[in-house]
């Protein structure tokens, strides 16, 4: 900012239009040039106007000046060997003058005002509606990028606030300047403080330095430009961290509610009833083609290496209660199937369940009431959402079966071995069991006679009974036995046991996406309500799988359920292969239990393919099941609300102070556009004057001192 010119001697009449002679104080000429004219200032403050001896200097160099300039002149008007001689008015104009059209500058005042606007808005809308859809998942190219370079993602998130900030500062800096003029148009009166702070927010900086913060004092209203000017510049640094807060993308979860429908095994209707026992698991071996797969109806055939996993971690846990996975892939899941632990008779369904009989196909959310459920998508139909999961897990609470297996060593057994008539080999035997009516026993192994096995010296056999049903009595209690020959008669001898009533249970089964298994916990463990009876049928047919395994896992050289058993004995609790252990009772509990369940599980599947290929079942056989699906994707989520909305504010007071000052300045102007200069642009204020100062002079400038600029007096 400049201060006003001393008298200067009169211009040198050969001197072009527009140049300037300096006085001999070494001020500007006395004549004030035409805006957008060009002018020469120099000031010489340690000079004192009016001294002789420096007067007699200034004069010398006065009289070079002129000498100099009446060369460039006549250089202009004769240029060496026709050179061509740029326009001074020109090229070389630091304040051209600006002739907008009236129009022009109503209409870029509306344009700053609506992107203003935009500025306001658009961090509320993005947020209400991430907010209310509880997280805006990613899909498409931006979605695979963001998988593929994550670690870039913080990069162009910095990038993109700085930027919305950056087109913040602009528009509250124009803002400044519209208000600038339109405050000296309004003949306000305009101060080096008001210069000075006008110079502050239009650049967002401090321009007092601390030691004339104490001069503030002697100024009405000084400290309160303060402390808005620090707070404007506290705004501007927040800015960024609550627009990079709501763009960064990241993981979060949603959550809808499945349902679908599932066999019930529990159920007493007779029409329900009549179906199960009419589509009961018979011991005809055939494969049957439901939704492109392919399932055996035998129980036992080619699910050998199923069962015997199944058994191993259910005996795992019965001794360590530590579970470990157990495989299903024979039910034709996709990419297999696993349980943590045995399968406790349950089928299950979902997209990682046996797809051929999934029937979780509708899903809802809660309304916002919470009584209701708004019918959704299902999210694993949608081919855009699964693919841009990154993790899900769903729960579904199905039905299964509570058993309860205790077994011991006993004398007697009800198996019989004899050989085959007319053969001529003792290599084949057939091994049938006896179930003593008087015992108040029949069995359990529908068209099963005997079994035909090999005859050696590590041979197995197996048979199975149950109580018979009496008028009002419970569900029977059922019997399993084990006789070994020749090694194993050592090993194994004579074994009972004893399976309690089989009922029916509700479990929560959990897919987890990530270590890729199923988990099953039951509903009510400890219920003092007898649990409801399991249709009998079902429970012997898994019993028949059962026998069928133990039979078709004999070999020449051993049994592969006694070896399963006697393996994990040997390894896990040191225990001898060649004799009798408690230990061992304790781990065929598990083995069966954990066998039993499996085969439960395929039975309720050959059930399922039976409706599939025969008639389907009445709706008292169908029972509703479903739970919650959560899956993480990748997008926009207001974790916070509260904490996210306080990081936007100063960014909505930043734009919201523009819009007000914009207004302000429509009102005080009244859209008559009178001036069209920055006040705070640098060649404004070196060319401003400063009242009451004289240019080339010592004084000091006080903060009140009034401020004009040649632009207004034109």
């Amino acid at each position: 900012m400049s201060t006003p010119p001393a008298p200067a001697p009169p211009q040198n009449e050969s001197s072009p239009p527009g140049d300037s002679q300096l006085s001999p104080s070494g001020t500007a000429p006395q004549a004030r040039p035409a805006l957008g004219q060009r002018a020469t200032t120099l000031v010489n403050p340690s000079t004192p106007s009016g001294d002789p001896e420096n007067k007699q200097d200034d004069d010398r160099n006065t009289d070079d000046d002129h000498a100099s300039d009446e060369k460039t002149q006549t250089d202009h008007r004769h240029p060496p060997n026709g050179a061509k001689v740029a326009n001074p008015h020109e090229d070389d104009v630091a304040n051209p003058v600006e002739d907008t059209p009236l129009w022009q500058r109503i209409a870029m005042d509306i344009a700053v005002m609506l992107l203003i606007l935009v500025m306001i808005v658009w961090p509320w809308v993005f947020f209400g509606v991430v907010k209310a859809k509880g997280g805006l998942q990613m899909y498409g190219r931006l979605a695979e990028v963001i998988d593929r370079y994550p670690q870039n993602v913080g990069a162009v998130v910095t990038f993109l606030s700085t930027i919305i900030t950056a087109i913040a500062t602009f528009l509250f800096g124009k803002v400044i300047v519209r208000l600038g003029q339109e405050l000296i148009a309004a003949d306000k009166e305009v101060t080096v403080f008001g210069v000075s702070a006008m110079l502050a927010f239009r650049h967002a900086t401090l321009v007092w330095g601390i030691g004339q913060w104490r001069q503030l004092k002697n100024g009405k209203g000084r400290w309160a430009i303060l402390v808005m000017l620090l707070a404007c510049l506290g705004a501007f640094k927040v800015a960024p961290t609550g627009i990079a807060g709501l763009i960064t993308p990241g993981q979060f979860n949603r959550t809808v509610d499945l349902t679908g429908t599932e066999l019930d095994f529990a159920s007493t209707d007779p029409g329900c009833l009549a179906w199960l026992e009419e589509n009961r698991v018979v011991n005809d071996c055939d494969w049957k083609t439901v939704a492109g797969t392919q399932f055996t109806t035998c129980l036992g055939e080619n699910q050998m290496l199923d069962v015997l996993d199944s058994g191993r971690a259910q005996m795992l846990s019965a001794i360590s209660g530590i579970s470990e996975t157990s495989s299903l892939n024979q039910l034709g899941g996709e990419g297999g199937i696993r349980f943590l632990g045995s399968a406790k008779g349950i089928l299950p369904i979902g997209p990682n369940g046996v797809l051929a009989f999934d029937t979780l196909k509708n899903a809802s959310i809660p309304s916002p009431d919470g009584h209701t459920f708004k019918p959704v998508s299902n999210p694993f139909s949608d081919d855009l959402i699964r693919r841009r999961m990154v993790s899900y897990n769903y729960t579904v609470t199905q039905q299964g079966l509570e058993s309860d297996v205790n077994c011991s060593y006993d004398p007697t057994s009800p198996i019989q071995t004899e050989a085959i008539p007319s053969t001529n080999t003792s290599l084949v035997v057939t091994t049938q069991g006896t179930c003593d009516p008087a015992a108040g026993l029949e069995s359990t192994l529908e068209n099963v006679l005997q079994y035909t096995t090999l005859n050696t010296n590590n041979t197995l056999t197996f048979w199975a009974c149950k109580q018979t049903p009496q008028a009002g009595a419970s569900d029977p209690t059922y019997f399993v036995y084990l006789r070994g020959r020749f090694n194993y008669r050592q090993s194994i001898g004579n074994m009972t046991c004893r399976i309690s009533p089989i009922r029916a249970q509700d479990y929560r089964v959990q897919y987890l996406s990530v270590p890729r298994y199923f988990t099953a916990e039951a509903v009510n463990p400890n219920a003092q309500a007898p649990r409801p009876s399991t249709f009998s049928r079902y429970i012997e047919g898994a019993i028949r799988g059962l026998g069928n395994i133990v039979w078709e896992s004999q070999n020449w050289s051993s049994n592969l359920v006694a070896e399963a058993v006697f393996s994990l004995g040997a390894k896990e609790l040191n225990l001898s292969t060649r004799q009798q252990d408690p230990m061992y009772l304790r781990l065929y509990e598990g083995m069966i239990k954990g066998m039993l369940e499996y085969e439960a599980t395929y039975s309720r599947l050959i059930y399922n393919v039976g409706a599939s290929n025969r008639s389907p079942p009445p709706p008292t056989c169908l029972r509703q099941v479903g739970g919650p699906v959560s899956y993480a994707v990748r997008g926009w989520y207001i974790q916070d609300a509260a904490t996210q909305a306080g990081l936007l504010i100063p960014m909505t007071l930043i734009n919201l102070a523009s819009f007000s000052l914009l207004i302000a300045c429509f009102v005080i102007g009244k859209f008559k556009y009178k001036y069209n200069f920055d006040a705070t642009d640098n060649i404004s204020l070196l060319t401003a004057l400063t009242a009451g100062v004289t240019r080339g002079t010592p004084g000091e400038v006080e903060w009140r001192s009034k401020v004009e600029y040649p632009q207004t007096k034109v």
